[in-house]
């Protein structure tokens, strides 16, 4: 994959996407446009909120199974 704002490539694994959106954020982010910045801006949050949720379900587990657990018996 291509930066479409230079010419850095990033080699095609699981973290691509990831790695080009962080590439963008640090050196691109004052090159894009009002509608770009507040598309980057949202995706920065869900990633955020995403990392946040999986520490929190490592943390205390997943409801979905908890709930399950305590009726089992039933």
């Amino acid at each position: 994959m291509k930066c479409k704002y230079c010419d850095q490539i990033f080699v095609e694994n699981a973290d691509t996407v990831l790695n080009y959106f962080n590439h963008v954020q640090i050196n691109h982010y004052d090159t894009l446009t009002d509608d770009d910045k507040i598309m980057h801006d949202i995706r920065d949050k869900m990633i955020k909120s995403k990392k946040e949720f999986e520490i929190l379900k490592k943390k205390i587990g997943d409801s979905d199974l908890i709930f399950n657990q305590k009726y089992l018996d039933v």
